[in-house]
C-alpha cells in the first residue's frame, strides 16, 4: 500500500511516545465567533491543513437551520480508500459550540484504525448522514477517481448512520459494537432495579443461592446471544427464558425488551445479523468499536469540553498531522493487541471449538460466552 507524502512512519518514533506537548496551548487571534450556523463563514487559513490543502472537504447549510462540515485531506481520503473495513463513531464531549456532534470515519489497516475524516452536524438524523457518505463517494470520484465500496462498517446502534450505511453501500456488512450491546443490556438491567439479583450481592439475602446463579445464566445468556451462530439465536433465548427467568415482573419486562429490540428475526428493532458479531470473533476481526471510544478519549485529552469552532480546527489541524504520520507508522509496524482482548478472543474461541465438537449445547455456548 502506498500513502501520498514523505513516508514518516519510517523515520518517527512510536507515536505514543510523542509528548502532548505538541498541543499546548499558543495564543491566537481569532475571527469574530458566531452566534448562530448561519453566520459561520470559513475563509483562508481556516479552510486549509497546515500546509496549505484544503481541510475542509464540505460545508452544506440545508433546511434553513442544519449544517454539515467535514475535514479531511489527500492523505486521509487515500488512506480511506485502500481500507475494506471502516468504523464510525460519534462523540459529544468535544463537540463545538452550535454543533449536535462529530462524527468520525475511521480506516481499519493491519490492526491500526485511523481517524480519516472528522464531521461536524448540528443534527443525528438519518438524511443527515446519507448527506455525509454520498459527500464521501462524490469526494473519492472527483479526487481519486473511485468509488468508494466498504465491505464492512463498525458502528454504535445509532438507526440513522445505520440506514444510511445500507442505503449508501448496500452491500456493506455492519456490525454494531458488542461492547455498546452488552453495555445497554446492563443499562437495561439496572433501570429495571435487577442488577442486585445478577451481581449476586451478599445484601441480598432475600435471594437464595440457588436464584442469584439461576439470574446470572439467564442475563450471561442474554449478552452470550452477541456471540453464538445467528440461527441459533431465537431458539437459545426461547430456551433461556423459560429456564433461567427470574420469578418478577421486571424481569419478563426485559424478556420483552430482548425480544421487540434484538431477538425477533421479523420484527426486533435491530437485525440480528448487525449486533451478533460470532462471525467476527471465527474470522479474528474486531467484535467491539472500542479503538474509536478510545479515540474519544484521546480527542477529550486534546481538545476543551465544547470549544467555539475555530478553536476546534485549529486544535484538529494539529491532530490530523499526527494521524496522518500514524498512518504511515500503519504501513511499517505491526500493531500489538493488548494481552487482556487476546486473552478473551482465545477464550472465545476455544468455546467455539467446544461447540463445535458437540461438547458444549447452544444454549452453554451463549451463558458460557456472555460470561467471558
Amino acid at each position: 500500500m502506498r500513502n501520498p507524502g514523505v513516508p514518516t512512519g519510517f523515520y518517527f518514533p512510536s507515536l505514543t511516545s510523542i509528548d502532548s506537548t505538541l498541543y499546548d496551548h499558543r495564543s491566537q487571534n481569532y475571527p469574530a465567533l458566531p452566534k448562530a450556523l448561519g453566520d459561520l463563514t470559513l475563509l483562508g487559513e481556516w479552510c486549509l491543513t497546515k500546509h496549505g490543502e484544503q481541510f475542509v472537504l464540505i460545508d452544506e447549510f440545508f433546511d434553513d437551520k442544519e449544517r454539515i462540515l467535514m475535514f479531511g485531506s489527500l492523505w486521509s481520503i487515500t488512506f480511506l480508500s485502500y481500507c475494506s473495513r471502516w468504523h464510525a463513531d460519534g462523540t459529544f464531549l468535544t463537540r463545538p459550540l452550535l454543533f449536535a456532534q462529530i462524527y468520525i470515519i475511521f480506516g481499519y489497516f493491519d490492526g491500526f484504525l485511523i481517524p480519516c475524516i472528522y464531521c461536524l452536524t448540528s443534527n443525528q438524523k438519518q438524511i443527515t448522514y446519507e448527506k455525509i457518505f454520498n459527500h464521501l463517494i462524490r469526494i473519492g470520484l472527483s479526487r481519486l477517481n473511485i468509488r468508494y465500496s466498504p465491505e464492512a462498517l463498525t458502528c454504535d446502534f445509532e438507526l440513522g448512520s445505520i440506514n444510511a450505511a445500507c442505503q449508501l453501500f448496500p452491500n456493506i456488512d455492519i456490525t454494531a459494537c458488542f461492547f455498546h450491546y452488552a453495555q445497554g443490556l446492563w443499562r437495561k438491567i439496572q433501570d429495571l432495579k435487577l442488577n442486585k439479583l445478577i451481581s449476586g450481592s451478599k445484601k441480598n439475602n432475600h435471594f437464595s443461592e440457588e436464584e442469584k446463579q439461576k439470574a446470572k445464566n439467564w442475563f450471561s445468556g442474554a449478552v452470550g446471544l452477541a456471540l453464538i451462530p445467528p440461527s441459533f439465536v431465537e431458539s437459545v433465548w426461547t430456551d433461556i427464558m423459560d429456564i433461567y427467568t427470574p420469578e418478577s415482573p421486571s424481569a419478563e419486562e426485559f424478556n420483552d425488551y430482548m425480544v421487540d429490540n434484538y431477538v425477533c428475526r421479523a420484527s426486533s428493532r435491530y437485525s440480528i445479523d448487525i449486533w451478533n458479531v460470532y462471525h467476527n470473533i471465527r474470522d479474528k476481526l474486531p467484535r467491539t468499536n472500542n479503538a474509536a471510544e478510545g479515540y474519544n478519549y484521546r480527542m477529550s485529552t486534546i481538545f476543551p469540553p465544547h470549544p467555539h469552532i475555530y478553536e476546534f480546527i485549529r486544535r484538529l489541524k494539529d491532530e490530523h498531522e499526527f494521524q496522518h504520520h500514524k498512518s504511515e507508522e500503519a504501513q511499517v509496524k505491526v500493531k500489538k493487541r493488548k494481552n487482556l482482548y487476546e486473552k478473551i478472543d482465545n477464550e472465545l474461541l476455544k468455546l467455539i471449538e467446544q461447540f463445535e465438537k458437540g461438547e458444549l449445547s447452544p444454549i452453554q455456548l451463549a451463558i458460557k460466552s456472555g460470561k467471558t
